[in-house]
Parts: structure tokens; sequence; C-alpha cells
């Protein structure tokens, strides 16, 4: 296995990474890459906004970090807008760290971000990063899974896909590495480090979100609740026996929340009332009544 991009690579991360012109972007680095068949298992890779990551450069994703120095830019952009020094955040499915380095450097020296990721070796690379990066005190490490009861539980980690997407759920594929792992609630994590005030969430558990949820009631008794950002996929969610519109129904029976399904591709915000049986789903920000009138502000959304 090689440890280093080519010459040519490495140019052409030179000019993805620095180039105001967007267009075409990708593919050129996906072309950079198809000119050499092997390539490094793991690279060093900076972002945009200055934080440093260790990636397996076998995984796509790594690929827009690497040479667009960015990842999920329309939920990463959000997240910047709405939290502020001193928040205490959770990132629920830390993975190696994107979201979770990112709280990091929003949090400041007074706020707190705990992450979870269960899978031990893509903890240890969440360890890593988390550790490259300034202000690596404000972060609580969890190594272990969250759920509606504690108890343990197996991970699954496909052949065929990124590390990013080990799940609960088997999906009826049967070539995968399972990981064991201890399950907690969110309610007795809260009870147990004494958090009072999460001021934002962020969820991706490939498919265990709901689960996740019914074992976080103590969210939703604080007034107003923390914003959630929440993966709700068709692909995943059927894993467990349930559709996105589920989520969507339970928050509902919670709390007044108001839906903001995100749109990857133009970045924007388009509100919805849940799902229908068929739908795909979609990144969704979940924002609670109490603090509508200041998100709006921020996210130029209407307030009607």
């Amino acid at each position: 296995m090689k440890s280093d991009l080519s010459i040519i690579q490495k140019l052409t991360r030179l000019y993805t990474f620095n180039s105001p012109i967007r267009k075409g972007k990708y593919r050129l680095a996906e072309a950079s890459l198809a000119l050499e068949g092997e390539l490094p298992k793991q690279i060093v890779a900076k972002t945009i906004d200055g934080r440093t990551l260790r990636v397996n450069f076998d995984n796509h994703f790594a690929h827009f970090i690497y040479f667009l120095g960015e990842y999920e830019p329309a939920i990463t952009n959000i997240i910047k807008k709405l939290v502020k020094s001193g928040d205490i955040c959770f990132d629920i499915g830390g993975n190696i760290g994107w979201f979770t380095t990112l709280f990091q450097s929003l949090v400041g020296e007074t706020g707190k971000v705990h992450s979870f990721e269960p899978v031990p070796p893509t903890f240890e690379i969440l360890q890593e990063n988390v550790g490259a990066n300034l202000n690596s005190n404000a972060v609580v490490l969890n190594n272990f899974a969250l759920g509606e009861e504690e108890g343990e539980v197996n991970l699954h980690i496909f052949d065929h896909l990124p590390d990013g997407h080990a799940s609960m759920a088997d999906f009826g594929e049967s070539n995968f590495t399972v990981y064991p792992s201890k399950i907690y609630t969110v309610n007795s994590y809260l009870a147990k480090n004494e958090i009072k005030d999460v001021k934002f969430v962020k969820v991706d558990i490939e498919g265990a979100e709901l689960s996740m949820r019914r074992g976080a009631t103590v969210f939703f008794k604080k007034e107003p609740p923390p914003l959630f950002e929440i993966e709700m996929a068709l692909d995943t969610t059927k894993g467990f026996g349930y559709l996105p519109d589920d989520i969507i129904r339970f928050m509902k029976s919670q709390h007044d929340f108001r839906f903001f399904a995100l749109d990857d591709i133009e970045g924007k915000l388009l509100e919805i009332k849940g799902f229908a049986p068929d739908d795909r789903g979609a990144n969704v920000l979940c924002i609670p009544h109490g603090r509508f009138a200041e998100c709006s502000e921020i996210l130029e959304i209407s307030r009607g």
C-alpha cells in the first residue's frame, strides 16, 4: 500500500482546495485518482476552516475532505451559524470526527462536546483527530452506543461500505465484520454526568435514530429543548422496521418542533410536515418553538 499521493494528485488538490470556482472540482479530483490504481490507506487532510483530520482514503467521503477541504457543507454551514461559544453539543455517531471537531472549534473553552462512536477502529481515529486540533479539552469521547435500553449490541461494518455506515442492523447482508459494544441511554448519560443545558444534538447512527430518541426523553423536558440535526433515511430506517416519518411523529409527540429538510446541493432549508411512506428521507433540522424566532433570523428562513 502506498504511503502518499502522486505529484499530479497533490497538484490537483492544490487547485481544488484553493480555487473559488466550484464547478467540476470533484470530477477533476476523481480523474486524478483514477490515474493510479493504488492509493494510500490513510492520509492527513486539512479543511478549509483550518482543522486537521486523518481520514481513511478508501472511504469515498475522504476524497471530499482531502481535495475540497469540506464535507456535507450544507449541514456544516448551518452548525457554524447556530453553535456558539459556551454551548454544550452532542455528536451521536461521531465517526472520525468531522462534526465533533467542528463543534470543538465552535464551543470555545467554556463549552463542551460529547461525542459517541462505538466502533473501536473508528473511535481510535476520532481520538487522534480530536487531539490534533485546538480545544481538545472541550471534548468528551465515548466509545459506546446510545439506544432505548442499556445492555450490549453488535455493530456491523459492511465489506462494500465505508466504516461510517456501521449499523446495529445487518440489513440482511452476510459480508460484514461485527464489533460488540456497550449501549446506554441518553437519559442515563445526562443524569450520570449532571448535564442540563444541551444546545445542539447531531444524530447519524444508520437507522437507530428512533431507538436513541426513545431513550432520550429528558432532552424534551427542558424548555426549550435542544436543536436537533437528524439523518432520517429510508435506506437505513427500514433495517429497523420503521419509516423516516416515524421520527417526525415521535418528535411531534414530545414537543412543538418545526422541521426543515436540508437540500445538500443548493444548501437550502425546506420546511416539511413529514415524509410519505416511499420518501427516501433527508437530513432534517428540528427547531423547537422556543428557539424559532432566533434561528429564523440567523438562518434567514420564513417565520410563517
